[in-house]
């Protein structure tokens, strides 16, 4: 390897990453901007706790002490990770639940009519999809709404007597 091909490292004081921990473009999500600066364990510390794997575990799975995985959970950048796979996860429920309201309300309305037969379960199960679609829908237009309303309140100047941040 010539001296022109070896990688170029700068001293800046801070210990070298291994190659594992540098972050790599290619892991993460295309377009993904809360997993632009992870190094590949990030990402999968991410992904398991997104999914529901308890931080202890996520961090002995991705090699670290869990007083690390308990560092890394509390800076913003893995905060923001998280949040975009759940809010990800989020976004694939609603669409599966708004495929299968339609199917769900018309099988209730042919089980109430008596064209299908009433079986408990499936009344159950439809009753069930139609109500979490119709509560999905309801927190995302109050999430759009409250949205609003702190960019409102962001954009207002602040005014003697009027009370913003914390006291």
């Amino acid at each position: 390897m010539t001296d022109a091909e070896k990688p170029v490292v700068a001293n800046s004081g801070q210990p070298e990453l291994e190659p594992e921990d540098q972050a790599d473009p290619t892991v993460a999500d295309a377009g993904s901007d809360a997993d632009a600066k992870l190094s590949a364990r990030e990402v999968k510390f991410c992904d398991l706790l997104a999914t529901g794997t308890a931080p202890a575990e996520a961090a002995r799975t991705v090699g670290i002490a869990e007083r690390s995985g308990r560092r890394w959970r509390q800076k913003a950048r893995i905060q923001a990770s998280i949040r975009a796979r759940l809010n990800d996860a989020v976004a694939v429920g609603r669409s599966i639940l708004a495929s299968g309201m339609a199917r769900a309300a018309r099988a209730l309305v042919e089980m109430s009519d008596g064209t299908e037969e009433a079986e408990a379960a499936r009344v159950c199960a439809a009753r069930a999809v139609c109500d979490a679609a119709v509560k999905l829908v309801e927190i995302e237009e109050l999430q759009e709404r409250l949205a609003e309303l702190e960019a409102r309140i962001g954009e207002q100047p602040n005014t003697p007597g009027t009370f913003r941040g914390r006291a």
